[in-house]
Formats: C-alpha cells, sequence, structure tokens
C-alpha cells in the first residue's frame, strides 16, 4: 500500500501545472457580453480594416497576442462574432414536384367535392404549398443576431491578466 500512495504522489508531482489563465472580456456597460481566454478563436476588425483571426495566444498588458502577433486594445474596431455567411436556399426538382403534385391534388379535391370553386381552390392550394416556401426562403435571408460587436460607445474590451513581471516573481 505505501508503495501505491508512493507512486500517485509521484505521478501528480510531475504533472503539468499551470497558474490561472488571462481573460478578455467584451463588455456592455458594467456587464460581461463575451468571454474570451488564452487559445479561444477569436476576430477582430482594426481602426484600419484589417481583418485578424485566429487563436488567442497571449493576453498581457491591454494586448492580445493572436497567433504570436501583439494587436493593442485600442487598435480594435470590432469583434466579429459571425462572418456574413448566408445560408444557401435549394430546392431539388424531385422537392418542387411534389409540391405541385400536392397543390394539384388540393385543388382537384376541393373543386370535386364542390367545397370551393376552382379559383378559390387554386388559390388555397397555391398557399397550403408554397407559402413554407416562402417563409423558408425570407427566413435563410434575414438574420436578427448580432453579428459583431463596435468597440465604441456601447462595448469595450477589457484584458484581465494574471501575469506578474519578472522581477516581482518568486
Amino acid at each position: 500500500m505505501p508503495r501505491f500512495i508512493a507512486i500517485t504522489l509521484l505521478l501528480f508531482c510531475t504533472s503539468f501545472v499551470q497558474s490561472q489563465m488571462s481573460y478578455l472580456f467584451v463588455k456592455k456597460g458594467g456587464q460581461k457580453k463575451k468571454i474570451y481566454v488564452e487559445e479561444d478563436r477569436i476576430i477582430l476588425q482594426l481602426k484600419n480594416g484589417t481583418i485578424y483571426r485566429g487563436l488567442i495566444t497571449h493576453l498581457k498588458d491591454d494586448t492580445i497576442f493572436i497567433n504570436g502577433k501583439p494587436l493593442p486594445v485600442a487598435s480594435v474596431k470590432a469583434v466579429i462574432i459571425h462572418e456574413e455567411s448566408r445560408k444557401s436556399f435549394r430546392l431539388s426538382g424531385r422537392t418542387i414536384l411534389l409540391i405541385t403534385g400536392g397543390v394539384a391534388l388540393t385543388t382537384i379535391g376541393l373543386t370535386a367535392s364542390k367545397q370551393a370553386k376552382f379559383k378559390e381552390a387554386l388559390t388555397a392550394g397555391l398557399v397550403i404549398g408554397y407559402a413554407p416556401v416562402a417563409v423558408y426562403y425570407i427566413g435563410s435571408k434575414i438574420s436578427f443576431r448580432r453579428k459583431k460587436y463596435i468597440i465604441g460607445k456601447k462595448f469595450h474590451l477589457q484584458v484581465l491578466d494574471f501575469h506578474l513581471p519578472a522581477s516581482q516573481s518568486f
């Protein structure tokens, strides 16, 4: 039993120990809207229009290191959350044929059972068949999600680092 405890203690002593990580906060007023830590992926747009994307390798003294390249927080114009990507709207020929067949069957059924005149039945079939397609198309073109945090009046960046200078370390 003492051998097992000694081996376990030896394994724990040789394991890698890391200090507390640094944080990058995107704040609106006093509330944190987004939190990034080292080794998170981020996309930043600078005031000169350049876009940097990559891993946060280090956060220190109001500087963000993306893939090892230092970027001062003061030069950041926006933090991009979602890239401008549109969902593609695709309908296969088979789907269009099935919808058109459903419209035709609805029109024929309503007309044959004398529940509606032909024009009313055709209108009802078209609405029933193609309205979901129109809603899906509109949904693929419109997005209400925030795409980026523009740094300035509403949002600001704060770097919280716990790195001690070399002269003050133990």
